[in-house]
């Protein structure tokens, strides 16, 4: 099973086996577009790219499930609540979001809905990620923001 992901300039991702050695399983084309984060779920990879859009891939077989446009600028973080298989996405558009990744029981194609969305005035985000592994609560920080900002769900 694939345990790590690897992303490029040209948005070419490369699935991995780890273990003595290192095995290429499978590699998914990149489209022109800088992948900027990845994350794995399921035997699902998660990518985000610098157009903005989230894309859903098959780890075995590379097929594209989803594509989502979900940011106006650049996605800088990309992160993983594994327990309940939500997705957080954050991008220089001062905007982050929060994902809720399924699969159809009757296709066991992704599915995606969105939870949450949050800005962060006056602020060119630049990483965010869960606190918890349930998804609860996450963090964001900013270029130049000296602090760490954390927002939770009620």
């Amino acid at each position: 099973m694939a345990d790590m992901v690897t992303a490029d300039d040209s948005g070419l991702l490369c699935v991995w086996q780890s273990g003595p050695k290192f095995k290429l399983s499978t590699r998914i084309p990149g489209f022109g577009v800088p992948c900027t984060s990845v994350q794995l779920w399921q035997g699902t990879v998660a990518a985000g790219y610098g157009n903005g859009q989230v894309r859903l891939y098959e780890t075995s077989t590379g097929i594209l499930h989803v594509q989502i446009n979900a940011h106006a600028r650049a996605i800088c973080a990309l992160d993983l609540a594994p327990e309940v298989g939500k997705l957080l996405s954050a991008a220089e558009d001062t905007f982050v979001h929060m994902w809720k990744l399924s699969r159809s029981p009757e296709s066991g194609h992704i599915e995606v809905e969105h939870c949450h969305g949050e800005c962060v005035p006056d602020t060119q985000v630049c990483g965010a990620r869960f606190c918890d592994p349930s998804g609860r609560s996450f963090a964001v920080t900013g270029y130049d923001l000296a602090e760490i900002l954390r927002f939770s769900s009620v």
